[in-house]
């Protein structure tokens, strides 16, 4: 086989940029501390690698659905619980109401509270938070209580798949929890308002049932926000051992990626000095 300098010169270029996309190769490793960022560069290792980043972006998503639910059960249980507080003043003031020595003008002063308290149970029976109402049921984007306490929403309940196979209810509907308690205030401001003292009397029974509602929605949001903080702690511990699992395939082992880049820095110097000696003798060199 014919050797020529134009084969010897073309054969050295060529190596000379297989040498350069080496090198750029591991600065890129370097840079990025991943050895993998195109399908060519580890075949073998994609397959795993894609299935792993899906686990992760699943986790993500169930992380995301996760923190919705518990926002919602927040809200949800702050509201009953300043409900079941409202529910109890009002029982109170019951009690002093059934009181027979009271006056017309004590009782219409009681009278003007209980209003005022009734109102801030519907008031917290339209609890939203990020523009969604809680106590709507799945009606979730307009007040679910009118004025007069009349309930607008549903009987449905806001869920999230919070993991592979689980799905938490982040509500409770307004009509269960709040409708007893907000006809309970209505019904005492009449029997205050009107000096009806057995009236008031007979409103304690429906208070006490009242508040075993508001109660009872309490502890059901309570045991959901319970099982949704033990499902995050442990989606988190997922999370980071499909991340170390990622990073065992994916990244790069620095002091190694430095070595080999300072090894081949210095075979592409010489191969440039070798090509410069190469390719520097023309005709004229040879005629002098």
């Amino acid at each position: 086989m014919r050797v020529t300098l134009g084969s010897l010169t073309l054969n050295f270029l060529r190596n000379l940029n297989a040498g350069l996309e080496r090198l750029s190769r591991l600065q890129e490793q370097l840079a990025t501390g991943r050895r993998m960022h195109r399908p060519s560069d580890d075949p073998p290792n994609l397959p795993p690698v894609l299935v792993m980043r899906d686990a992760v972006n699943a986790v993500q998503q169930y992380a995301r659905n996760l923190q919705d639910t518990r926002t919602l059960l927040d809200a949800g249980q702050r509201a009953l619980q300043d409900a079941v507080q409202v529910l109890q003043r009002l029982r109170e003031l019951a009690v002093q109401g059934a009181n027979g020595t009271l006056s017309s003008s004590d009782m219409q002063a009681l009278a003007t509270e209980v209003e005022a308290l009734g109102g801030e149970l519907v008031a917290l029976g339209n609890t939203q938070v990020a523009g969604k109402y809680v106590f709507g049921g799945t009606r979730t984007t307009a007040e679910p209580f009118a004025a007069d306490g009349t309930y607008l929403g549903n009987a449905g309940r806001v869920s999230r798949e919070v993991d592979r196979g689980i799905v938490l209810e982040a509500t409770v509907p307004g009509d269960s929890a709040f409708s007893g308690a907000i006809s309970a205030a209505q019904t005492l401001e009449a029997a205050l308002e009107s000096a009806d003292h057995d009236g008031v009397r007979a409103t304690l029974p429906q208070l006490d049932a009242a508040l075993e509602d508001l109660l009872t929605a309490q502890a059901e949001l309570g045991a959901r926000a319970s099982r949704a903080e033990t499902v995050q702690a442990r989606l988190g511990e997922f999370e980071v051992q499909l991340r170390e699992l990622v990073s065992v395939r994916e990244d790069v082992d620095i002091a190694e990626v430095v070595m080999n880049l300072r090894v081949q820095e210095n075979v592409y110097q010489a191969a440039l000095a070798a090509g410069a000696r190469l390719i520097q003798p023309s005709l004229v060199d040879f005629l002098r």
